[in-house]
């Protein structure tokens, strides 16, 4: 059957309709040839900051003052004063000697100290009278010198007595042994009723207040080093707090066989939650280096001299070899290679090479640097 004509037609706009549709949407779905070329990255503004530069060390807490309280003479222990770990101040009694016999040598001693008194006030009146009579003519030399003699034997007799006294008033002193100053005892050695040697380790007595940290720092920041400088400290204890210290000792040795420089500090530990012995992760911090030039970390890219990032102008990606600095987890000083005000890309790199079209955000993230490249 041959068709009418106006169905002919009917039936040919309506296949254009078909084909034009599907080509349209396609249109329509397609982005611009300019972006299908644009490389989808994030970018971050170069910066300046001021920068404190610090050295890390691993040292150990040490404390300032510490002893092994010991006695100074033999005895028995007759009595202790004190629990283990106590906190004690300078000059509490810590523990007592038997003293017993050297109690009775003292009165011995001061009992003959009163007839020596006695004896040299005898001798005195008997060469005062001597001597009147020899300025008299009415007595001989050699009596007034006899008398002399014996009341300077008699003086002589007081004054070692006197000696002895106080020799002995010393010793007993020393049975009861103190703490020499203001601290935190230890374990006690001894029980009462032992019997200790001069020399004997007692207790041992630790200042915490005030605690110092031993710490090495490598012989070529040598120069950076000086008295005053400021530490922070970090102990595993406290993975949140940090503690401030200051430099009070540098060795005018450097060590030969680790090349490296002894550094003491002074830390404050009147709360007491330091304790000496403990390992501590330190940062001194050396210098300020002002208005540093600083980078995401993230967009540095190892090459083999050295660094280089993306540098974006005018949509397109520049690659330039980059020399850092001090750097930190997430931030970077650049030396050279960059302007601040500049762009470079932090993330979609791996797919970026130079003269590529790319687009992106930006955003930045701030920080100091706390390390030493």
């Amino acid at each position: 059957m041959i068709p009418r004509r106006g169905t002919s037609l009917r039936l040919s706009s309506f296949a254009g309709f078909v084909l034009v549709l599907p080509l349209a949407l396609l249109l329509a779905a397609s982005p611009a040839r300019g972006q299908e070329d644009c490389i989808p990255v994030e970018l971050a503004k170069v910066e300046q900051e001021d920068l404190p530069v610090i050295l890390n060390g691993i040292g150990t807490l040490e404390a300032e003052e510490k002893v092994m309280v010991s006695s100074e003479m033999s005895g028995l222990v007759q009595e202790v004063h004190f629990r283990d770990g106590q906190d004690v101040d300078r000059g509490e009694l810590l523990l007592s000697l038997d003293s017993a016999k050297l109690q009775k040598r003292l009165q011995a001693q001061q009992a003959g100290l009163r007839e020596a008194r006695a004896r040299m006030k005898n001798a005195r009146r008997t060469y005062e009278r001597q001597q009147s009579l020899y300025d008299k003519g009415l007595g001989s030399e050699e009596a007034r010198d006899e008398a002399l003699t014996s009341y300077t034997a008699a003086m002589a007799k007081v004054d070692r007595l006197q000696a002895e006294i106080e020799e002995l008033r010393e010793s007993i002193e020393d049975t009861r042994i103190r703490a020499p100053f203001k601290g935190t005892l230890g374990e006690f050695r001894v029980d009462p009723g032992e019997f200790v040697e001069p020399g004997t380790p007692l207790v041992a007595l630790t200042q915490k207040d005030g605690l110092e940290v031993s710490f090495t720092i490598p012989q070529r920041h040598h120069s950076s080093l000086s008295l005053g400088q400021k530490v922070s400290l970090t102990v595993p204890g406290y993975p949140d707090s940090s503690f401030p210290g200051e430099v009070t000792f540098l060795n005018p040795v450097i060590a030969e066989s680790t090349r490296s420089i002894q550094v003491k500090a002074e830390v404050d530990n009147r709360d007491g939650r330091l304790r000496p012995g403990g390992f501590v992760s330190v940062r001194l911090t050396v210098d300020l280096r002002e208005n540093a030039t600083v980078i995401p970390e993230e967009a540095l890219i190892p090459t083999r001299k050295g660094y280089m990032v993306f540098v974006v102008r005018d949509g397109t990606a520049h690659a330039r070899d980059v020399r850092i600095g001090l750097r930190r987890p997430g931030l970077v000083e650049v030396r050279e290679g960059v302007q601040t005000g500049e762009s470079v890309i932090t993330s979609g790199h791996i797919s970026v090479q130079d003269g590529s079209s790319v687009c992106g955000s930006s955003s930045n993230e701030n920080g100091a640097m706390e390390t030493r490249d």
